[in-house]
């Protein structure tokens, strides 16, 4: 649908104005989307951040800094997201052998095993999710301005 539909405006936007309204619709509209399909496995949208990019990093663990810098959303406060999935048993937390003060963290069997079922469920790359209807080139396209969008 239309940008100029979906917030219901009546007077025409100016070619910077929508693309920057655009994209702030189209985030917080994937993030909705990204909330209502994590809700069944117990995640939020930075669990799952943490969760996909401890297992990119699998075996070898990060630490909380290392966590951060790769975060979607650096805001979120991942030390605290961490423990809750170390309570979860998602994660796993141990000392780092040369410092004491820094902790490694790393995916637990259980985290690949979750991430391996939401995976399983299509929501993110299947025939329904998000940007589906984008050809393969319109997909590398739309990355392309993206990236150029934040220059």
């Amino acid at each position: 649908m239309k940008l100029e539909l979906e917030l219901k405006n009546t007077k025409p936007l100016q070619a910077h104005q929508r693309a920057v309204l655009n994209v702030m619709f189209t985030a917080s509209w994937l993030d909705c989307m990204l909330t209502r399909q994590l809700r069944p496995y117990g995640l939020t949208g930075p669990q799952y951040n943490i969760l996909r990019i401890l297992n990119g990093s699998f075996p070898k663990g990060l630490s909380v800094l290392d966590i951060k810098s790769r975060m979607i959303d650096r805001s979120s406060n991942v030390s605290r997201l961490v423990e809750k999935l170390r309570l979860a048993g998602l994660v796993e937390r141990v000392a780092h052998t040369e410092d004491r003060r820094m902790v490694i963290v790393s995916i637990s069997e259980s985290g690949k095993k979750l991430l391996s079922d939401i995976e399983q469920a299509n929501f993110i790359n299947g025939p329904g999710a998000a940007g589906s209807k984008l050809s393969e080139a319109e997909a590398m396209e739309l990355a392309h301005l993206l990236d150029k969008f934040r220059e």
